[in-house]
């Protein structure tokens, strides 16, 4: 009996660990405040093609920590900046949190190679981007977004 109620804790405690949000964004350490900036300065751009500034609310679904996330700032600052109306979703909500009105953007960065590369995620869209770093370090637009639709086997391109 003590075996299985040792069985069932430990069930419950793996349990509560993976109950972290399958939609939170991810910025990788080793993204600096300067990539930050680049980063989402060509986020706004490319999203305000597909949700018009000033009509559209974002909600920013943000890292579960804010330890060492330089990303939500400069998205928050840029995206204002832009026109857009931004909210952050709760780091980390309870079960009675309310729900927030918006396009959820969730955005992942991480190293590749020699740069970075930048994923969005709103209305069923996953837009991906592969920044170089340039010989001084900084990072360098290259190619432009690949555009994928929810459902679609074919990606678009999207300057």
């Amino acid at each position: 009996m003590k075996r299985i109620a040792i069985c069932i804790l430990l069930g419950s405690a793996l349990a509560g660990c993976a109950s972290v949000r399958p939609t939170m964004s991810y910025v990788a350490p080793e993204v600096t405040a300067n990539d930050a900036k680049v980063l989402a300065a060509d986020a706004a751009e490319h999203l305000a093609r597909p949700l018009p500034p000033a009509r559209t609310t974002i909600v920013l679904d943000p890292p579960a920590s804010r330890q060492d996330d330089v990303m939500t700032p400069a998205m928050v600052e840029q995206l204002r900046a832009t026109g857009y109306g931004v909210v952050e979703a709760p780091r980390n909500p309870g079960k009675d949190a309310p729900p927030v009105e918006g396009v959820p953007l969730r955005y992942l960065v991480s190293p590749l190679q020699s740069g970075v590369l930048m994923r969005l995620q709103y209305q069923g869209v996953e837009a991906a981007r592969f920044y170089p770093r340039s010989t001084d370090g900084s990072l360098v637009e290259a190619a432009p977004f690949t555009v994928r639709q929810a459902g679609q086997q074919t990606a678009g391109v999207s300057q």
